[in-house]
């Protein structure tokens, strides 16, 4: 079980059956027809489904990888294939296979390698899965099923109401612990390899308590009845079997190295570390604390000092940084620059048009951010809204306008764009200033805080003539069955009344 270093097939050592496994070449020519039969029959255009295997294949053949690899895809679909007959919706698990580790790095840990696999199957879901009809509802259901699944991997926990597709999926990602032992020995130590960085004392100590308590724990490894019938005994023996190895191993190492591993894992240091052996960073730092108290006051006290500093700056930024472009907006020259307007868009309208319109025509590229909380539901969702609005953008002909939704800081994506201003739109001073200068000082603070020179914000007064026009009012509307046509593109107008229908949208007034 132990780590030993390997990196070519002899064909003379014990690992040679290790290394076999890990040639990508046979798993592509098998998960390569999968994907293109899924993206067959999700209507993913040719050119796309290229595209992201791409990124597929070249994420899964990354060199800090060697259990969560191809190899690792051709056993879940291995699974899949055997449960064919008892899933529901064969599509969304395929999904989930193929994305649930595309984001892997050992040093990051759980949950932000699950975290960031959801956010990318996100990105595919949004460029390459068709609106359909109506727009966006069932892309927007699946992405939304699918991403949720592959975040929930990072603990494996399924409630037992959950639905029966989620279970097998889960349990698929599982049943490795479950395989034959010979199966199961290759698999820790490929996981071994993986966490190569964690000193060999740590990962004994750290990897053996959690196996014990796996394995002697009354609680279920597996969550579907199928797979607690056939591989939840010889998951908990091999668990068991694992955990006294390293245990043995562990006790192997003189007393000062013991202890180390003690005090790095111990729940003083936890909340510093990322992944199981990194405490060496927080173990230092407690070091310095405590042989440089003088040292370390005269760092808080220029900590505090720079606290201040920041503050007035903050202040004065706050005050008067903002640029305000009044209606009638002026003529710009034309410039390279990647721009945002991030808002709810809920459901979107004549007076968010009119901002984009204008900055179209100033910047090289816009991309309407939607903002979502991850963790709400909504009655109509992100995925909808994004559909609705690329309906009136393509409409009025805007060629160098994007809609993309965002489930967490909108100045992260602003960065991850090379957006040089986040723009929001405002309708006077009076009704909107507080909240929008509070929204304000929480992007300059977070991304200070993160390190980075702030990203601009920049206010766009709403049109005069479109000053009664909200979404508020658009909800109402269409809650009352009255018209909407004088605020959305008219083309566009019988989507919008079949997305907020009062017959599946409680509307909040």
């Amino acid at each position: 079980v132990l780590f030993v270093p390997h990196t070519s097939a002899c064909g003379q050592c014990a690992l040679c059956a290790l290394c076999a496994m890990e040639r990508p070449a046979d798993h592509v020519a098998r998960l390569k027809p999968i994907w293109e039969d899924l993206c067959g029959r999700l209507g993913v255009e040719l050119g796309r489904r290229q595209k992201w295997w791409a990124v597929l294949e070249g994420r899964y053949c990354e060199p800090q990888r060697h259990y969560h690899t191809l190899e690792h895809l051709s056993e879940l679909f291995d699974h899949l294939d055997k449960h064919r007959a008892t899933i529901s919706d064969v599509d969304a698990v395929s999904l989930a296979i193929f994305f649930h580790d595309v984001v892997y790095e050992p040093r990051a840990g759980s949950p932000k390698n699950e975290q960031d696999s959801g956010a990318l199957f996100d990105s595919f879901g949004q460029e390459a899965l068709p609106a359909g009809e109506p727009l966006g509802l069932a892309k927007g259901e699946l992405i939304a099923k699918v991403r949720g699944w592959i975040v929930q991997t990072a603990t494996h926990k399924v409630s037992g109401d959950a639905e029966e597709d989620c279970k097998l999926f889960m349990d698929f990602d599982m049943a490795i612990l479950g395989s034959n032992w010979e199966r199961y020995e290759l698999y820790s130590q490929q996981i071994r390899r993986e966490y190569i960085h964690v000193p060999e004392v740590v990962f004994c100590k750290a990897r053996a308590a959690f196996l014990s308590s796996c394995s002697l724990g009354s609680s279920l490894v597996f969550a579907s009845e199928t797979f607690r019938q056939s591989h939840e005994v010889q998951a908990k023996e091999n668990m068991a079997r694992e955990a006294t190895l390293l245990s043995d191993r562990f006790a192997t190492f003189a007393m000062p190295a013991r202890l180390f591993a003690e005090v790095a894992l111990s729940p003083t240091l936890k909340r510093h570390r990322k992944t199981t052996g990194c405490g060496l960073a927080a173990l230092a730092a407690l070091g310095f604390t405590a042989l440089k108290p003088v040292a370390a006051i005269g760092t808080c006290c220029a900590a505090i000092g720079t606290c201040c500093s920041a503050s007035a700056l903050l202040g004065l930024r706050l005050a008067f940084g903002a640029r305000y472009e009044k209606h009638p907006y002026r003529s710009r020259r034309p410039n390279s620059e990647t721009v945002v307007l991030a808002g709810s868009y809920n459901p979107p309208h004549l007076g968010h048009l009119e901002m984009l319109r204008h900055l179209s025509k100033v910047h090289k590229r816009v991309v309407a951010v939607i903002g979502v909380n991850p963790n709400k539901k909504y009655d109509v969702n992100p995925y909808q809204r994004q559909e609705l609005l690329r309906a009136m953008i393509q409409e009025l002909g805007l060629a160098n306008v994007e809609v993309t939704v965002w489930t967490s800081i909108i100045f992260v994506y602003a960065r991850s764009i090379g957006a040089t201003t986040m723009y929001r739109g405002i309708r006077s001073w009076k009704e909107d200033g507080r909240a929008e200068k509070y929204l304000e000082f929480q992007n300059l603070v977070y991304q200070i805080i993160f390190g980075h020179w702030p990203i601009p914000t920049a206010y766009l007064q709403g049109a005069p003539a479109l000053s009664n026009v909200s979404s508020t009012l658009l909800r109402r509307r269409l809650a009352s069955g009255e018209g909407i046509s004088d605020l959305v593109p008219e083309g566009c107008a019988a989507a919008v009344q079949w997305a907020y229908a009062p017959a599946r949208v409680t509307a909040s007034l």
